[in-house]
């Protein structure tokens, strides 16, 4: 009798979505369980939902699993007069806004019956810090345990694409004497252990993200766990860096017909005109602009007496160039510029 050898394959998560778009560790929801349907889908990408709209709107919005970085569509925008977000599932082709098709093939491709959707911008499963954009860490939600301390998060995220992190009290106590220990695979590996919880002040984990820990005796007990994720905005192309000609294009590629310099500007010719983009302040020794400019309460930006508020910070692109996001906010945008734009 021949001998035979079986070989058992064991399937393994492969995910090829950057965090959170496949959920959180904790749950591990899957491709098919969140998004789309191998069989009799209700969509023609194979989505649970019927459009792509209403497939990212079914996790973003106040009550879903994305309610962190809620759409509504009460709240897009209609331009000088009311709203929040850039329009979409609108047509792309619309003069009065300077709007056309998208010259980039990648989102071309998705423009859908006509009309801009979410994916049109948004690359749903690559969060990448190549594309730019600014990175957010999410509020950690706890997963486990019984005590009654908080744990916060905050920074500045610096990596390279979405991650996961798991925080675990590996022994209990207050803020001043628990420690902590913390993984990026959901706890298959811990990046450390018997870390001092910081005593309320922040504790540095890694690529700029930090946790803060409030509570007194015996308010964080072992096997208290939170999670939380640090991404980048997905974006399909990366954002407007450099000249109007050759630099990389994102809102400059549909908006195209309204991107000039102030060479442009200058040469009035009856016509309306926007503001300059792709340039530096006083471009060509120009002399026109302020050095730096200024905050929202009339000092200098980032000097002593600005406001502090964040979100009405004019920022350049890496060059020092403006761009249409030196002055726009796409999402979560309003007109009190004293107040900070949330999430």
């Amino acid at each position: 009798m021949k001998n035979f050898l079986l070989i058992l394959i064991i399937p393994t998560f492969l995910f090829s979505v950057d965090p959170p778009h496949w959920s959180s560790p904790s749950t591990y929801e899957d491709c098919e369980t969140s998004c789309h349907l191998t069989h009799s889908s209700l969509g023609s990408p194979l989505t649970q939902a019927t459009s792509n709209v209403n497939s990212c709107l079914s996790c973003h919005n106040p009550s879903g699993l994305a309610s962190d970085l809620p759409v509504s569509l009460t709240e897009k925008a209609t331009p000088g007069i009311s709203g929040r977000h850039h329009n979409f599932d609108v047509p792309s082709n619309n003069l009065n806004y300077g709007a056309e098709n998208p010259q980039n093939t990648q989102m071309s491709q998705r423009v859908m019956g006509g009309n801009i959707v979410c994916s049109t911008c948004h690359n749903q499963h690559s969060a990448s810090s190549s594309m730019r954009g600014r990175p957010k860490i999410s509020n950690p939600k706890k997963i486990g345990g019984s005590g009654t301390g908080n744990m916060y998060s905050s920074g500045n995220y610096t990596g390279a694409g979405g991650l996961w992190y798991l925080v675990e009290i590996d022994n209990p106590g207050s803020q001043a004497t628990a420690t902590f220990k913390w993984s990026k695979d959901n706890g298959i590996t811990w990046m450390g252990e018997n870390i001092n919880c910081g005593n309320g002040n922040p504790v540095n984990l890694d690529n700029g993200v930090k946790v803060t820990f409030n509570g007194g005796s015996g308010a964080f007990q072992l096997g208290d766990r939170w999670e939380f994720y640090a991404s980048y905005p997905f974006l399909r192309v990366a954002m407007d860096l450099g000249n109007n000609s050759s630099g990389d294009k994102f809102c400059r590629d549909c908006h195209r017909s309204w991107t000039m310099t102030h060479i442009d500007v200058e040469t009035y010719d009856g016509n309306k005109k926007s503001h300059p983009v792709g340039i530096g302040l006083n471009a060509n020794g120009g002399g026109y602009d302020r050095s730096s400019p200024l905050d929202g309460n009339g000092n200098p930006q980032g000097g002593p007496g600005e406001d502090g508020v964040s979100s009405n910070n004019l920022k350049f692109d890496q060059n020092g160039n403006l761009q249409c996001f030196t002055c726009h906010n796409v999402h979560y945008g309003d007109d009190n510029t004293l107040t900070e734009d949330l999430p």
